[in-house]
Formats: C-alpha cells, structure tokens, sequence
C-alpha cells in the first residue's frame, strides 16, 4: 500500500560534500544487508535475488551476461555472483558471467572483488553512463543490465534514459529496490536507522571516528535517517516506472520514438528479511 507522493528530494550520500566515512559505512551496511541469513529464512537477499533472476528470465542466467550499471564500490553483484551461480551449477548448468560498472568506477575495490571471485566477476575500467550504455555482453551471449538499489537516484529525466539504453542494447533489465512508500519499507528503515548503535561496535570499533559519531553524536543514524526515508519516498511503483517507459515511447524529449513491441514488464515483491524487509523488482525482458 503506498502511502506517499514519490518526491525527488536529495540524499547526503549523493552530494559532493558527503563525508568518505559516511558513504564507507552506508556501503559496509548495504553489503552486509545482502548477505545476512535472517532467523527461520533458508537464504540471503543476495540469494533470494538470484532466485528471482533464474523464476523470471526466459532462458538460463548462464546464458546471459549480467552487467551491474550503478556498482559503485562493489554493490551486491560480488554476493549474488557466487550464490546464483552456485545453483546454476547444482543444476549442472555452466555459470553466468557478471560485470560492474558505473560513471565513477570504483577501480580498487572492484579488483579486490575480481580477485576473490573464481573467474566469473570483472569489470570494465572506463566510465559508463548508464543513460548512454553500450553493449558488454560477448557475441553469442544475451545481456541483462541490472540495477541494484539504485534506480531511485535517477531523476524522471534521466531515469527514462536509463530505460531507454537498457531496451535499445540489451536483452533485459532487472531493478532491484529495498526501500519503497510503504508501511513495511518505512518501519524497516526505522530499524536500519537504529543499526549503527550495534554494527558501529562490530565494524568499526577501532576507528575514534565511527565511534564518536555513533555513540556521542549519533551523527550516523541521523544521516541514515535522512538518506533513509528520502530513499523511501523516491523509489517507483510498477506505474510510474510504466509511465516513464511511455514518455520514451512518446518521445517527450524529442528522441526517437522507443519500439517496445518486442518487450514485456513484470513485477514483484518478496519478504527477504524479518520482520519489515521486503525486496521490490521490477523487469523488463526482449521477446524472442
């Protein structure tokens, strides 16, 4: 049930200002978040997406090149590399192959990622505009764009052109949110806005900095909280990411008119962590 307009507001993380600290531990969080095991759960979120990319693609993830379009410092795709392809290897299916890139890439980190992967990550070394991508997948092989809670940073604007790129270039696209304008993704920011009083002791109890910032000034759960709901506010319904796809297609801003005759659109939602935490999708897939 959404209970609030999507608004575009700002998040601190974004702004160039945003203290190194501070995006250091959104992105320590954000990478724990996707491998926590919640009690009486069979399975990660990292897991669960990957599940959610084998139920709803038309052909196998080993058939397709998955390319991370937003990484930034690694993202979620070093996580569900391993746990997908572990599956597609159950099935005796060969792996899928997953490439990180952003417009800021994040050199060091990712090659630290590559080099504890078993082969199956890399990374593209130049800046990629997700409004303008060009195709990364080999001959042969179908591309998947994925977009790992982050969609919602992109403004009505540019997020059609984001769309636009992924149904001209590639095969299909997967978006994957955790907040949203609901009760359930509201309360569950509530509880990640609480978090640091406990993962500030876990991760970071040798830095002075995280420390006061936690427990003198709790400037960290502020920051959360700020980034937190106003990520709520701007993540899309199944509609609204409709209606972008229909502005292209309308060509508002003078492009081209976008075919999506050999495209479909599905949508869902799954519960991935107790008791608030629902993971949103939404994708798109080329007819064949």
């Amino acid at each position: 049930m959404i209970i609030l307009p999507r608004l575009h507001l700002v998040e601190i993380a974004d702004l160039s200002w945003c203290p190194s600290w501070f995006r250091e531990y959104t992105q320590s969080s954000l990478a724990q978040m996707w491998r926590t095991i919640p009690p009486f759960a069979k399975s990660s979120p990292a897991a669960q997406a990957g599940d959610i990319l084998i139920e709803n693609l038309p052909h196998s993830p080993s058939t397709y090149t998955f390319v991370d379009q937003c990484a930034g410092a690694g993202g979620p795709s070093p996580i569900v590399e391993p746990r997908l392809n572990e599956k597609l290897r159950a099935r005796g299916e060969k792996p899928a192959k997953f490439v990180l890139t952003d417009l800021w890439p994040h050199l060091r980190e990712w090659d630290a990622a590559v080099k504890k992967s078993d082969g199956n990550l890399g990374y593209v070394s130049e800046p990629v505009d997700a409004t303008r991508a060009v195709r990364i997948a080999e001959k042969g092989k179908r591309e998947c764009r994925t977009f790992n809670l982050c969609f919602h940073h992109f403004d009505d604007g540019p997020a059609g052109k984001v769309l636009r790129s992924a149904v001209e270039t590639a095969d299909a696209f997967v978006i994957f949110e955790m907040t949203h304008r609901t009760p359930t993704a509201l309360a569950n920011t509530t509880i990640v806005v609480l978090s640091p009083f406990i993962t500030t002791a876990l991760w970071f109890y040798n830095s002075p900095l995280h420390l006061f910032f936690t427990y003198l000034i709790p400037l960290v759960s502020i920051l959360f909280a700020i980034d937190g709901y106003v990520s709520c506010i701007r993540t899309r319904t199944p509609k609204e990411m409709g209606r972008l796809l229909e502005r292209e297609v309308n060509a508002e801003d003078g492009d081209a008119p976008l075919d999506l005759s050999k495209w479909e659109f599905k949508h869902g939602e799954r519960k991935v962590l107790s008791p608030f935490g629902w993971l949103y999708w939404y994708a798109g897939i080329k007819k064949e």
